[in-house]
């Protein structure tokens, strides 16, 4: 009983989460859209060039950023699973400790290596070095002060507080519209001062973890601490993060250089606006899965084993029809909505937008396999076979384009690999834990096989008897949202789940 219940505080959480996270990408994703606009108006071309490539010398270390905070959270996650209070505080001293070391590292790579390619190999204006000089310096500071904050991010996930982790990144997102506005006023060099501004936004971002997350957290009191078995651990966990990102970018980039090499910059562009498109659908997806990732890893650390199940073949579902809720009516108005954001739509744009969010539907019910063997550890032989299986995509793309074919068959490749890749890496994972196939196709594959087919039919039907007009691909789309809220309830759904959703909902409504 007592373990039923702690199962239904989780999963009230993991919903509770998600919408803090929901709430925290869209107004992101809004604000950043238009101070992007306005940033390039106060700049200006060249200036904002500026920004952007001197900028992009210090965010090629994102990626870089993103394996250390999955591992830090990682093993805090596995600790407080395991209600070892010592190990949480151990945890997070080794891991600042470590951070702080990388941070020093970075900083006097950037001031040997970064400096020499920021003088001698990019093409920037005479006049505008000076700036450039400190647009890169602050920058990379801005970078420092980051670094330095992710271990807090990662005590803030793994404790599942998603309500001050999205505040944080509303303010940021505020903050930098702000500057945005204000940069215009500036009494010294405009670029200067963006950069600068973005630095104090940092930093006050990394004074408020540090404040509130040693406030609120036991374990956030920091001294040095370097055990060689701790670091050892950590980064053997974090280069094949790193290995696994690295594969992921030389694919993706792989395809963009076969798009350029066969059909030129026109298809780039065009893989550009898909991507752009892909990024902001498939964000509402991650923020669920941000939501489960703590739960899950700390099931395993317990041993509790039943909820470990329960959650991962729940998530991988919610998983796909969160995307699918955002796809389906959007693959009726692709045509369309190109049209009223960009002035001129680049010829594949539209047909590369359905494959890639094809690709990502796909890719949904890999992210959970991932996050779980994030939590069980074992990442060689995932990683190894795995990215063996993901980078065949490339020969086999480059062999089809060679035989005559269109920009589409590159990304219908990637597609198909991806299936494969998602059989092998879960039988991979079946070696360490004991994951039942006839579970995951009755809970997980079958539901969501009869709400794509459920929801398509009808809508496939209505769309060919109505035409390719604006005014019925709206429709449909309209329809498609219909559709599918009810499609998803009655097929995607089991009882239970109905009876939560309707319970919260009542709940609601009389607040």
């Amino acid at each position: 009983m007592y373990t039923r219940l702690k199962h239904t505080r989780n999963t009230k959480q993991i919903v509770k989460n998600t919408l803090f996270l929901y709430f925290r990408h869209l107004f992101i994703m809004f604000i950043s859209f238009f101070s992007a606009r306005i940033v390039l108006d106060k700049l200006g071309i060249v200036d904002f060039g500026i920004q952007n490539v001197v900028g992009g010398l210090a965010s090629m270390f994102t990626f870089f950023r993103s394996s250390l905070s999955n591992a830090t959270q990682r093993f805090l996650s596995i600790a407080i699973g395991q209600n070892s209070e010592d190990d949480v505080k151990r945890i997070f001293k080794q891991h600042q400790s470590i951070y702080l070391v990388l941070t020093i590292l970075l900083l006097l790579l950037f001031e040997t290596i970064g400096i020499y390619f920021l003088y001698n190999k990019l093409v920037i204006p005479p006049e505008r070095v000076n700036a450039a000089f400190w647009v890169f310096q602050f920058t990379v500071a801005s970078l420092c002060v980051t670094l330095l904050s992710v271990v807090y991010d990662a005590v803030l996930i793994a404790h599942e507080n998603m309500k001050v982790y999205s505040y944080v990144g509303v303010f940021e997102a505020l903050a930098k519209l702000v500057i945005a506005f204000g940069i215009a006023y500036s009494p010294v060099d405009r670029l200067i001062s963006y950069a600068f501004l973005l630095l104090c936004v940092a930093c006050a971002i990394r004074i408020f973890y540090a404040i509130y997350c040693k406030y609120l957290y036991k374990e956030c009191s920091y001294s040095f601490l370097w055990h060689k078995k701790d670091v050892k651990e950590t980064f053997s966990f974090v280069s094949w993060n790193v290995i696994g990102t690295a594969v992921w970018a030389v694919n993706n980039n792989g395809i963009d250089v076969l798009l350029n090499m066969f059909f030129g910059p026109a298809v780039n562009a065009a893989k550009g606006v898909a991507s752009q498109v892909n990024f902001a659908i498939t964000n509402f997806s991650n923020g669920f899965l941000t939501s489960v990732q703590p739960q899950l890893t700390k099931s395993y650390a317990a041993k509790d084993y039943e909820y470990l199940y329960i959650l991962f073949f729940k998530g991988s579902k919610y998983s796909f029809l969160l995307l699918w809720f955002f796809c389906f009516p959007f693959f009726f108005v692709i045509e369309s909505v190109l049209g009223i954001w960009l002035k001129e739509v680049p010829e594949y744009a539209c047909s590369f937008v359905f494959l890639i969010l094809l690709y990502s539907l796909v890719n949904s019910f890999n992210q959970p396999i991932w996050i779980l063997a994030q939590a069980i550890g074992k990442l060689k032989w995932y990683i190894c076979i795995g990215s063996a299986v993901f980078l065949m995509v490339f020969p086999i793309s480059y062999v089809l384009l060679q035989k005559g074919g269109s920009p589409n068959s590159v990304f219908v490749t990637n597609v198909i690999i991806r299936v494969v890749y998602i059989f092998t890496v879960l039988a991979i994972l079946r070696k360490y834990i004991d994951l039942s196939y006839r579970r995951y196709l009755s809970e997980t594959i079958k539901p969501v096989f009869e709400v794509v087919f459920v929801s398509v039919l009808p809508l496939a039907a209505l769309r060919i008897y109505w035409g390719d007009t604006p005014y019925a691909c709206w429709m449909s789309a309209f329809l498609a949202m219909i559709v599918n809220t009810l499609v998803i309830c009655e097929f995607g759904l089991t009882k239970e789940e109905r009876l939560f959703i309707k319970e919260k909902f009542l709940k609601r409504m009389k607040k």
